[in-house]
């Protein structure tokens, strides 16, 4: 009888969890569901970026509409977008979640536990050469926490940021200074690469360069941006130089030096491995005597979860190149 009671007891107390209705909770994955589902107005773009399936996702966001007994997002086309009530969940939905993880964080060192997510929007440079690093070296002390990383111009990463679709950006360009804070964090110059062939004398002049091929980069990214300002800076106009190819990433414009296609301008970090391998050669420019900047930003208007902040904290600490 005494076995019976206890059972009974914790049959009845699992009911309660579910509310006198019956109805289960809201619980913080169906509304980290839900936000992800508004900030990408589409459920597949949510269930891809979640790593879950969409009709997970679906039913997470069914949930939460029968937990408050209202519908959160109307169908526009292949878009879904906030009904009024779904507009307030969205406000105070995101005001929860920062306040947990807030609060995670703040009791971190009694419970040992870190959690959280941090969505990095980064221009071709800072993504293939600085970030991984970070990242690898960010969660040997905080495993917790899970990151996505992003890859655009840098002007559509600073667009990101004010559309509240990433938490943090890393620019070697500013833009929109009056909405965007940046905080500085590692500072490069530009290079001059070659293929092995071509051989110059140190330093390189750019009114040396006029006949040979370029490739450069498309336009929107930070390098092609300071490109230009220097060029423009010693009267050089775009169309002096011989332009045969416009990529869009440094990767393939080092693939295209290597392979004799012609010389470019990237940033130093990137030219680095390709050049201790002997597969480019590497040369300063007489023009470029200052080095560029590049930043952590994120959107003046909101306010950043600490594991973010503790992430742009811990990175201006470390030494990602010589």
């Amino acid at each position: 009888m005494g076995k019976s009671m206890f059972k009974k007891g914790a049959q009845e107390e699992k009911g309660k969890s579910k509310g006198k209705e019956g109805k289960l909770k809201m619980q913080f994955y169906q509304l980290n569901a839900f936000i992800k589902v508004a900030e990408k107005k589409s459920f597949s773009r949510a269930a891809e970026e979640l790593y879950l399936s969409q009709s997970t996702v679906s039913s997470h966001i069914s949930s939460l509409e029968k937990h408050f007994g209202q519908k959160l997002f109307d169908r526009m086309g292949r878009e879904v977008v906030l009904t009024p009530f779904g507009e307030k969940l969205f406000y105070w939905g995101r005001e929860i979640m920062k306040t947990k993880d807030m609060a995670v964080w703040d009791l971190k060192d009694w419970t040992g536990k870190v959690e959280g997510n941090i969505h990095i929007g980064a221009g071709t440079v800072p993504s293939q050469f600085m970030v991984p690093f970070l990242i690898s070296e960010f969660i040997k002390k905080y495993p917790g926490i899970n990151f996505t990383l992003s890859q655009n111009s840098s002007e559509l990463v600073a667009e990101d940021i004010l559309q509240g679709k990433m938490d943090l950006g890393i620019l070697g360009e500013k833009y929109y200074t009056e909405k965007i804070e940046y905080v500085p964090y590692l500072s490069e110059r530009l290079v001059l690469i070659t293929p092995q062939d071509i051989e110059l004398t140190e330093p390189a002049s750019l009114f040396d360069l006029l006949d040979y091929n370029f490739i450069m980069r498309k336009a929107g990214s930070g390098t092609q941006h300071a490109i230009e300002k220097i060029l423009k800076k010693e009267g050089l106009d775009m169309s002096r130089l011989k332009v045969v190819a416009h990529f869009n990433n440094v990767q393939s414009i080092k693939q295209g030096v290597k392979e004799g296609l012609g010389v470019s301008i990237i940033s130093e970090i990137a030219a680095v491995d390709y050049a201790r391998s002997g597969y480019i050669n590497r040369y300063t420019l007489k023009e470029i005597d200052e080095k560029r900047t590049f930043y952590f930003a994120y959107n003046g208007k909101k306010t950043l979860a600490p594991h973010t902040m503790e992430f742009i904290n811990f990175s201006r600490e470390k030494v990602v190149f010589p």
